[in-house]
């Protein structure tokens, strides 16, 4: 099973990703880390950008073969969410997306509270991305990420656990 969590910086996508991690025993790959791993002093640019969802998506595979994989990132462009699609489907594995979703002014809140750590996304990286994000093809859920039983029984039903 792949577990693509996805939305704007702020939205509650690490927390929620860490908690279904444990709840699906699966394996955590964050873009954040990846592009730490990838660049000493990322410039975020275009070009980096693809290269860290390009590693993302070997690493899935990689996993994926074996257990189920959570991939925590914006994907705020339609290429990177397809990239995982495809890289689940070409395995024959589920693939769950949940959009995390926040009130602006609560994100604002809390990317004014963070402290130096993996992401470097402020609330001007929140503004440009929130109009740069392309919409989401269905199936997906768009959720509070604060709603976890919610979450959980969505991709219980995907994975045919429940009806």
């Amino acid at each position: 099973m792949l577990i693509i969590v996805c939305g704007l910086p702020g939205s509650g996508k690490s927390s929620l990703s860490n908690i279904l991690t444990k709840e699906f025993s699966a394996v955590y790959l964050n873009s954040d880390v990846i592009r730490k791993q990838l660049f000493e002093k990322p410039a975020y640019t275009e070009e980096e950008k693809r290269k860290v969802y390009e590693e993302m998506g070997r690493r899935t595979e990689e996993m994926l073969k074996k257990e189920n994989v959570i991939v925590d990132a914006t994907f705020y462009r339609k290429e990177y969410r397809k990239l995982m699609i495809n890289i689940a489907k070409k395995l024959g594995k589920k693939t769950a997306v949940i959009r995390c979703k926040i009130d602006e002014k609560e994100a604002e809140r809390r990317l004014a509270k963070r402290k130096q750590g993996l992401s470097d996304a402020d609330y001007a990286v929140y503004k440009k991305l929130e109009n740069e994000f392309e919409p989401l093809e269905p199936p997906y859920l768009e959720i509070h990420s604060s709603k976890k039983k919610e979450v959980v029984k969505y991709i219980k039903r995907v994975m045919g656990e429940e009806q």
